[in-house]
Protein backbone atom coordinates (compact mmCIF):
# COMPACT_ATOMS: atom_id res chain seq x y z
CA UNK A 1 0.00 0.00 0.00
CA UNK A 2 3.02 2.41 0.82
CA UNK A 3 4.85 1.39 -2.58
CA UNK A 4 1.48 2.46 -5.09
CA UNK A 5 0.77 5.38 -2.44
CA UNK A 6 4.08 7.25 -3.46
CA UNK A 7 3.78 6.35 -6.72
CA UNK A 8 0.57 7.95 -7.29
CA UNK A 9 2.08 10.74 -5.47
CA UNK A 10 5.20 10.82 -7.97
CA UNK A 11 3.32 11.15 -10.41
CA UNK A 12 1.60 14.59 -8.80
CA UNK A 13 4.86 16.06 -8.03
CA UNK A 14 8.57 14.96 -7.78
CA UNK A 15 9.27 12.62 -4.78
CA UNK A 16 11.78 14.55 -3.44
CA UNK A 17 9.03 17.20 -2.77
CA UNK A 18 6.77 14.29 -1.29
CA UNK A 19 6.54 14.17 2.58
CA UNK A 20 6.18 11.31 4.79
CA UNK A 21 2.99 12.91 6.29
CA UNK A 22 1.70 12.77 2.91
CA UNK A 23 2.55 9.26 1.51
CA UNK A 24 0.89 8.03 4.84
CA UNK A 25 -2.36 9.71 4.17
CA UNK A 26 -2.73 8.80 0.93
CA UNK A 27 -1.55 5.23 2.00
CA UNK A 28 -4.17 5.43 4.78
CA UNK A 29 -1.32 4.34 7.48
CA UNK A 30 0.60 6.29 10.20
CA UNK A 31 4.11 7.75 10.19
CA UNK A 32 5.30 4.91 12.08
CA UNK A 33 4.77 2.66 9.56
CA UNK A 34 6.59 3.60 6.95
CA UNK A 35 9.60 4.32 9.38
CA UNK A 36 9.46 0.83 11.13
CA UNK A 37 9.39 -0.24 7.46
CA UNK A 38 11.78 1.64 5.16
CA UNK A 39 14.97 4.18 6.06
CA UNK A 40 13.93 5.95 2.47
CA UNK A 41 11.49 6.32 -0.29
CA UNK A 42 14.09 4.60 -2.24
CA UNK A 43 14.23 1.66 -0.11
CA UNK A 44 10.46 1.56 -0.07
CA UNK A 45 10.53 1.39 -4.22
CA UNK A 46 12.95 -1.30 -4.27
CA UNK A 47 10.39 -3.12 -2.33
CA UNK A 48 7.70 -2.75 -4.12
CA UNK A 49 9.55 -3.74 -7.28
CA UNK A 50 10.92 -7.21 -5.36
CA UNK A 51 7.21 -7.58 -3.70
CA UNK A 52 5.85 -7.08 -7.43
CA UNK A 53 8.19 -9.28 -9.33
CA UNK A 54 7.57 -12.40 -6.76
CA UNK A 55 3.85 -12.41 -7.44
CA UNK A 56 4.59 -12.34 -11.08
CA UNK A 57 7.38 -14.81 -10.93
CA UNK A 58 5.55 -17.15 -8.58
CA UNK A 59 2.13 -16.87 -11.27
CA UNK A 60 4.51 -17.46 -14.04
CA UNK A 61 6.21 -20.42 -12.32
CA UNK A 62 9.39 -18.58 -13.09
CA UNK A 63 11.54 -20.74 -10.09
CA UNK A 64 11.01 -23.59 -12.27
CA UNK A 65 13.36 -22.41 -15.07
CA UNK A 66 16.93 -22.07 -15.34
CA UNK A 67 17.88 -17.79 -15.72
CA UNK A 68 19.64 -19.23 -18.51
CA UNK A 69 16.25 -20.41 -20.24
CA UNK A 70 14.95 -17.77 -22.76
CA UNK A 71 11.55 -17.98 -21.59
CA UNK A 72 13.18 -16.18 -18.03
CA UNK A 73 14.39 -13.28 -20.08
CA UNK A 74 11.24 -13.00 -21.35
CA UNK A 75 9.44 -12.83 -18.82
CA UNK A 76 11.54 -10.51 -17.18
CA UNK A 77 11.19 -8.11 -20.42
CA UNK A 78 7.42 -8.64 -20.48
CA UNK A 79 6.85 -7.69 -16.41
CA UNK A 80 9.47 -4.61 -17.04
CA UNK A 81 7.32 -3.34 -19.73
CA UNK A 82 3.67 -3.82 -17.50
CA UNK A 83 4.98 -1.49 -15.14
CA UNK A 84 6.20 1.00 -17.73
CA UNK A 85 4.54 3.63 -16.18
CA UNK A 86 5.87 2.96 -12.42
CA UNK A 87 9.34 2.70 -14.66
CA UNK A 88 9.71 5.91 -16.36
CA UNK A 89 8.36 7.60 -13.38
CA UNK A 90 11.79 5.95 -11.42
CA UNK A 91 13.37 7.47 -14.49
CA UNK A 92 12.53 10.40 -15.03
CA UNK A 93 13.03 11.44 -11.23
CA UNK A 94 16.13 10.10 -10.97
CA UNK A 95 15.65 6.87 -9.04
CA UNK A 96 17.05 4.17 -10.86
CA UNK A 97 19.01 2.95 -8.44
CA UNK A 98 16.01 1.67 -6.75
CA UNK A 99 15.17 -0.35 -10.36
CA UNK A 100 18.93 -1.74 -9.75
CA UNK A 101 18.42 -2.64 -6.21
CA UNK A 102 15.55 -4.30 -7.19
CA UNK A 103 17.33 -6.09 -10.04
CA UNK A 104 20.18 -6.89 -7.43
CA UNK A 105 17.62 -8.59 -5.20
CA UNK A 106 15.97 -10.73 -7.80
CA UNK A 107 18.81 -12.50 -9.36
CA UNK A 108 20.64 -12.93 -6.20
CA UNK A 109 18.10 -14.99 -4.40
CA UNK A 110 19.44 -17.13 -2.01
CA UNK A 111 17.21 -20.23 -2.57
CA UNK A 112 18.65 -20.25 -5.92
CA UNK A 113 22.48 -20.54 -4.56
CA UNK A 114 23.73 -17.06 -6.42
CA UNK A 115 24.32 -14.90 -3.23
CA UNK A 116 27.23 -12.69 -3.70
CA UNK A 117 27.96 -14.50 -7.06
CA UNK A 118 29.74 -12.81 -10.02
CA UNK A 119 26.60 -14.34 -12.13
CA UNK A 120 24.52 -13.22 -9.81
CA UNK A 121 26.68 -9.05 -10.34
CA UNK A 122 26.89 -10.02 -14.38
CA UNK A 123 23.05 -10.79 -14.42
CA UNK A 124 21.90 -7.78 -12.28
CA UNK A 125 23.94 -5.38 -13.62
CA UNK A 126 23.52 -6.52 -17.31
CA UNK A 127 20.05 -6.59 -17.45
CA UNK A 128 19.33 -3.42 -15.61
CA UNK A 129 21.87 -1.67 -18.27
CA UNK A 130 19.91 -2.83 -20.80
CA UNK A 131 16.51 -2.20 -19.74
CA UNK A 132 17.52 1.37 -18.25
CA UNK A 133 18.90 1.97 -22.37
CA UNK A 134 15.43 0.26 -23.69
CA UNK A 135 13.30 2.45 -21.24
CA UNK A 136 15.11 5.75 -22.41
CA UNK A 137 14.98 5.07 -26.31
CA UNK A 138 11.02 4.99 -25.62
CA UNK A 139 10.50 1.01 -25.58
CA UNK A 140 10.37 0.83 -29.08
CA UNK A 141 11.80 -3.00 -29.37
CA UNK A 142 9.80 -6.08 -27.97
CA UNK A 143 10.12 -8.08 -24.81
CA UNK A 144 10.55 -10.91 -27.41
CA UNK A 145 12.95 -8.67 -29.49
CA UNK A 146 15.46 -8.12 -26.42
CA UNK A 147 14.87 -11.73 -24.89
CA UNK A 148 16.40 -12.47 -27.84
CA UNK A 149 18.98 -10.63 -27.94
CA UNK A 150 19.58 -11.33 -24.33
CA UNK A 151 19.62 -15.48 -25.03
CA UNK A 152 20.74 -15.33 -28.49
CA UNK A 153 23.62 -12.47 -29.07
CA UNK A 154 25.10 -11.47 -25.83
CA UNK A 155 25.32 -14.00 -23.67
CA UNK A 156 25.37 -16.74 -26.86
CA UNK A 157 28.46 -15.05 -27.76
CA UNK A 158 30.14 -14.89 -24.02
CA UNK A 159 29.07 -18.60 -22.66
CA UNK A 160 29.31 -20.35 -26.08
Amino acid sequence: MLGPALLSLMAEKNIRKVTIDELAARAGVGRATYFRNFSSKEELLTAYLVRRWRAYEEEHHLKELAFSNPERALRYFEFCLSLRAENDLMIEQGYTDAILAAFETIVSDADLGREGSYEAAFLAYGLYGLFVTWARSGWKETPQELAALVSGSMLGGIVG
